[in-house]
């Protein structure tokens, strides 16, 4: 087996691969002119460019090694948590991924079976390894694939390594059936596309990382949906059948008014059901459909405290101006939970939601004159609802404060700064 530092490599080369009788066809061995070795980078750069699937560029990549270097086929192999496996491979003429890959090494079951402590070790050197038949048979990081080399007559194989900074990521192989000797030229071009590989690899980890936390953010988004529609929807009902059990308990209770609460408790969950339907077909929740903040605030309002003993308060200040839709949808779920925790936790006589404009700022007040409670990290953390307000506000720029003591009530505001090119008097 020959191994020869980056540093060294050039000085060494026709050392690296010990030459042998080649066959006829291969006896004028290519050269690769810097002419040539331009045309090739800037077309593989102009590749990359254009490519939109970067996996598809990689198996461009190997089909560009095979054909310039003669190779039999060509694989490139990711290396991540501690294990190498094959992600693209050019073999039989064609760019094969994961699931089609003839080469053993692209299962999962057999790269945890992969004895490579040596090759990792050279590898992180910055080492090329060149192997051979000899190699195949001796060497524990072949004992899974020496069968697959003997049936396609392997006689070769190139490893050049793929690091970002100090970080190894990957391996370029390159295997050929027949002995041969690399020119520097070959060798420098070979990195040169080992260096695009390698950028080609770190685009598409980024591309997972970016899609992973994507549908992460969905499912919070999802989460949030589903708090601030059956959440509330069930609270309202829940404060509507306690009413009417103390209507049907107490002495001077009144079977209309327990009547008039368990109708409407019925009617609240037919609309969550109806609102919860349409939740999914469209982002914009039915509150807001067809009307501005100020009407669907006034109007959740009025509904989370009809027919209980709160007293609600709802005003707009200003002059007011038109919102994008996602800053519309942050500002009423938040003041949709401060309302809804005030209607459960509360035990307030009056509740209050106000929206101040103003000519750079724009201020959500929901406030009551309830029990309130003491302010820790414990309390601030511990509902869901309290996180989510905080995560909205932070999503559309706003600050959000909450300022609450025993008996003294608790107000929840959120402060907007107000962008130049949003329009007034169009709100209302």
């Amino acid at each position: 087996m020959g191994t020869v530092s980056l540093f060294n490599f050039f000085q060494h080369l026709g050392q690296a691969f010990n030459p042998a009788p080649t066959p006829p066809d291969t006896a004028q061995k290519p050269t690769v002119d810097l002419a040539q070795a331009n045309q090739v980078l800037q077309a593989s750069l102009s590749k990359l460019a254009n490519e939109p699937d970067l996996k598809n560029f990689l198996g461009h990549l190997l089909m560009v090694c095979t054909d310039r270097f003669m190779a039999s086929e060509a694989g490139l192999w990711r290396y991540e948590n501690g294990l190498f496996c094959l992600s693209v491979s050019y073999e039989d003429g064609e760019i094969k991924h994961e699931g089609a890959i003839a080469h053993p090494g692209a299962t999962r079951a057999i790269a945890r079976k992969i004895r490579n402590q040596d090759v990792l070790a050279r590898l992180r050197k910055r080492e090329i390894i060149s192997d051979y038949p000899e190699d195949f048979a001796t060497q524990p990081v072949y004992e899974h694939f020496r069968d697959y080399f003997q049936q396609r007559g392997i006689q070769a194989a190139l490893k050049i390594p793929l690091f970002l900074g100090d970080d190894l990521r990957g391996v370029l192989v390159m295997r050929f059936q027949y002995r041969r000797v690399f020119m520097p030229e070959e060798a420098e071009l070979a990195f040169a596309l080992g260096n695009q590989a390698v950028l080609a690899l770190e685009l598409t980890r980024l591309a997972e990382v970016a899609q992973s936390a994507a549908i992460m953010e969905e499912r919070n988004r999802m989460a949030r949906d589903i708090h601030d529609t059956l959440a509330q929807q069930f609270t309202s009902i829940l404060m509507r059948l306690q009413a009417a059990s103390l209507a049907l308990t107490e002495p001077d209770g009144s079977l209309a008014d327990a009547q008039a609460n368990i109708e409407r408790a019925s009617d609240l969950a037919r609309e969550g059901l109806s609102n919860t339907r349409r939740s999914v077909q469209a982002l914009r929740p039915p509150a807001l459909m067809d009307r501005t903040l100020s009407e669907a605030l006034a109007d959740y309002l009025h509904r989370m405290t009809e027919g209980t003993a709160v007293i609600p308060q709802f005003r707009v200040m200003g002059d007011p101006v038109a919102l994008p839709e996602e800053t519309e949808l942050e500002l009423f779920r938040i003041a949709q939970e401060a309302v809804n925790n005030s209607c459960k936790h509360a035990q307030a006589r009056t509740l209050s939601v106000q929206l101040t404009y103003q000519p750079t700022t724009l201020r959500l007040l929901v406030g009551d004159d309830g029990i309130g409670f003491t302010l820790t990290q414990s309390t601030t953390l511990k509902g869901f609802g309290l996180i989510s307000m905080q995560q909205r506000a932070e999503r559309i720029g706003g600050y959000l404060t909450i300022c609450s003591d025993d008996n003294q009530g608790t107000q929840i505001c959120v402060l907007l700064t107000l962008s130049g090119g949003q329009t007034r008097g169009n709100a209302v």
